[in-house]
């Protein structure tokens, strides 16, 4: 029997070093309800928490989750691919005070370049590296690779050191619908993933600031 392979829900397994580093909570004009709107910009209701907001500007390509409060979570670009809508450029996550939580940036909804993330209190608590790659079989990934920060709350370093784009073969498991009875069933799949794997050298601190270990891979 031949299933279907137009996937009704994917439970996808986090690879380390390509996980969504924030969740774009609009799925579609259609299955997002419409609130309101005004000249340039669409409000929807989130697609995993209704008591947020999304706000969409078409034509600027921006977008905005808003949160109880109605203050800014995360914004950024997105670009249409078909009738998808994919991150894109700058992203920003946002504290409730306002202040940044982790800013980078996005090619078609995968994480790439420079990421940083910060403490509330403004310092600077990691700096993690993405690259993306593009298989033989022209799909695209990405993963946490290059170098590599954390720091402690005071804003001394912590660690420094180096990630390399490690490739497996990982099972995700996929819902499908029979064409037969439409009966909705769970079947595995094998595919190529890249994982993160520390390599070369890394150095390890203690908080004030004192240099603890060093190791080589």
């Amino acid at each position: 029997m031949r299933l279907l392979l137009s996937v009704l829900l994917i439970s996808l397994s986090l690879h380390a070093g390509a996980q969504t580093i924030m969740p774009f909570e609009f799925t579609s004009e259609e299955e997002n309800k419409l609130l309101k709107e005004n000249d340039t910009v669409k409000y929807y209701v989130a697609s995993h928490d209704t008591s947020k907001i999304v706000a969409i500007n078409e034509d600027g390509l921006y977008y905005k989750l808003l949160g109880k409060n109605r203050g800014v979570i995360d914004e950024g670009g997105f670009v249409m691919d078909g009738e998808k809508y994919l991150q894109d450029g700058k992203w920003t996550r946002h504290f409730e005070n306002g202040k940044t939580k982790v800013t980078g940036y996005f090619h078609k909804g995968k994480p790439v370049g420079t990421w940083e993330e910060f403490g509330e209190n403004g310092k600077l608590k990691a700096v993690s590296n993405y690259a993306l790659i593009i298989d033989k079989d022209g799909s695209m990934q990405t993963c946490m690779s290059g170098t590599n920060e954390t720091y402690y709350s005071n804003g001394n370093l912590k660690t420094r050191g180096f990630y390399a784009a490690e490739q497996k073969t990982v099972e995700d498991t996929i819902e499908v619908e029979d064409p037969v009875s439409g009966n909705k069933v769970l079947k595995s799949i094998s595919h190529s993933a890249y994982k993160k794997k520390k390599t070369g050298h890394w150095e390890y601190y203690t908080e004030n600031g004192e240099l603890e270990k060093k190791e080589d891979l």
